[in-house]
């Protein structure tokens, strides 16, 4: 035997986020071709694409392709990545939010920690990072104080240390700034009012947006004052 013929092909692994390369064309026969089937977008020969969006997705679509062929374990593993990654793609997750998307999607316990595991190996999840963004797009640019960014947090999922230690690198100075910055904003809409009115109303509003006390307290006298009420 010669020694091409002993060679063995290797083994091949599916990695849902790796794009196969182009094979050459390949050479015209006298014989007709068979008739073959559309491959979809994911390279799953006789299914239709999956929308690239999670929320484009119904549970029409989802039944239809179980009802046509059935997932095979790579189809549906190439099916959620793309969901996900589409999700990462607009906007930064929390690992809690990608594992809710993940058993929403079928995915069983084990599968659903490798997947985690491997999407924070690639930089797609980091919660630290998404607790630094949170903290200026909530405190710098929306003007909420540090308890309503706690809360946000922690409804996303964040862990409470990583969450506190975000929170804790929030300058106090930048805090009082966004404080008095709000207050004398809303400070205009109660104009008219008496003096005791006023401070009762403009302090329940700052409170709502998470400033602790001693930051309210600062940031009503100053915008009443200035107010002259």
């Amino acid at each position: 035997m010669s020694d091409a013929s002993s060679e063995q092909l290797a083994p091949v692994t599916y990695l849902p986020w790796a794009k196969t390369e182009p094979t050459a064309a390949p050479v015209a026969s006298s014989s007709p071709a068979p008739q073959r089937r559309p491959q979809s977008e994911g390279g799953s020969g006789g299914l239709r694409p999956v929308p690239s969006d999670l929320h484009s997705v119904s549970s029409d679509d989802e039944r239809s392709v179980t009802q046509e062929q059935p997932e095979t374990g790579a189809e549906r593993d190439e099916r959620v990545d793309r969901l996900v990654v589409s999700r990462l793609r607009r906007s930064a997750l929390s690992v809690s939010e990608v594992r809710s998307v993940l058993v929403e999607h079928g995915l069983d316990d084990v599968e659903v920690e490798e997947w985690i595991e491997r999407y924070e190996r690639l930089g797609y999840l980091d919660d630290a990072k998404l607790a630094e963004q949170v903290v200026h797009s909530h405190g710098v640019r929306r003007g909420r104080g540090s308890g309503a960014i706690l809360q946000e947090l922690g409804r996303r999922g964040v862990d409470t240390t990583v969450a506190r230690a975000a929170v804790d690198d929030l300058d106090p100075e930048t805090e009082l700034d966004n404080a008095h910055a709000v207050a004398e904003r809303r400070a205009r809409q109660l104009r008219g009012l008496d003096r005791r009115t006023a401070e009762r109303r403009l302090s329940a509003f700052l409170q709502r947006r998470g400033y602790p006390g001693d930051i309210v307290r600062e940031a009503v006298t100053a915008a009443l004052t200035e107010e002259g009420s």
